[in-house]
């Protein structure tokens, strides 16, 4: 079976590939040969940043691969100066255009209290979500979601939605488990999408994550897309061309209960956790 074959059903019916390439304009030089490695490799989704020129180096990538946009799937992201509802609307349609596609299969918020709009939070929520029910309606967008949400920020959602948020993305991985995230989006049929934070290296290269990559055979990006996985997220990951050749490798094995439980409870070798509602972005 192929990557991109390997999916999940969404709890609107959509299916999405169980691992995903995420793209970060602050880690990447080259975006175009990133992406175009990971199509290569056989990754079919494609996490996209929120950022005018990664979405048009990855509409750059799709175009000269000549993979069918069908066989894709895309996520777009709306940054923190497009919430409100007219903004919404607006940027995610202008994402689309540099992209080179007319719809979305995710469109997520990326951020659920900006600083810029943090004075008006409760009504700019509201509106925010309300534009990409209006996109999920007219068809421009499969699936929405959100990003970088606490458990508080799910709940509002949920009691102002008329369509429930369909994924959840968020840091997840060994020794950030993030459970009050995690448990909260399951329990509301939310598919979690687990990704590293952009101060990643600690983590890679940490005496606990080597330890365990070496038991089970895979490199340490492996090992922690794995472990996204035994969670039952979507693994994003941002591994470099060498670790895309065998992807495959990640589905070959199980994690025992015990050393997943070690890795949830590990030291975390990534930033702490950051307050959505009192951080300077």
């Amino acid at each position: 079976m192929a990557i991109n074959e390997k999916t999940i059903r969404l709890h609107n019916d959509v299916t999405i590939p169980s691992i995903g390439y995420r793209t970060d304009f602050k880690t990447f030089g080259n975006m175009y040969q990133n992406v175009m490695t990971a199509l290569k490799a056989g990754i079919r989704h494609i996490d996209i940043a929120c950022d005018p020129d990664v979405e048009k180096a990855v509409g750059k990538a799709i175009a000269d691969s000549g993979i069918p946009r069908s066989d894709l799937f895309l996520t777009f992201k709306l940054d923190n100066e497009d919430h409100g509802y007219d903004r919404a609307v607006r940027a995610v349609e202008n994402s689309m255009k540099r992209a080179g596609t007319d719809y979305c299969d995710l469109v997520l918020i990326d951020w659920p209290n900006p600083l810029k709009y943090r004075s008006t939070y409760e009504k700019t929520a509201i509106e925010t979500w309300k534009a990409l029910e209006t996109l999920y309606k007219s068809g421009k967008a499969r699936a929405i979601g959100v990003a970088n949400f606490e458990s508080r920020h799910i709940e509002f959602c949920l009691e102002h939605c008329e369509i429930s948020p369909i994924v959840n993305q968020a840091r997840i991985y060994p020794g950030f488990p993030f459970d009050d995230n995690l448990h909260c989006a399951h329990e509301h049929a939310i598919q979690t999408e687990g990704f590293l934070p952009p101060e990643y290296k600690d983590i890679l290269a940490s005496r606990e994550v080597g330890i365990l990559a070496e038991k089970y055979h895979l490199s340490p990006w492996q090992l922690i897309m794995r472990y996204q996985l035994e969670k039952n997220t979507i693994a994003l990951t941002q591994a470099p061309e060498e670790e895309l050749r065998n992807l495959d490798a990640v589905f070959n094995v199980s994690i025992s209960k015990d050393d997943m439980l070690f890795m949830d409870h590990m030291k975390n070798y990534g930033v702490e956790n950051i307050d959505p509602d009192t951080c300077d972005f």
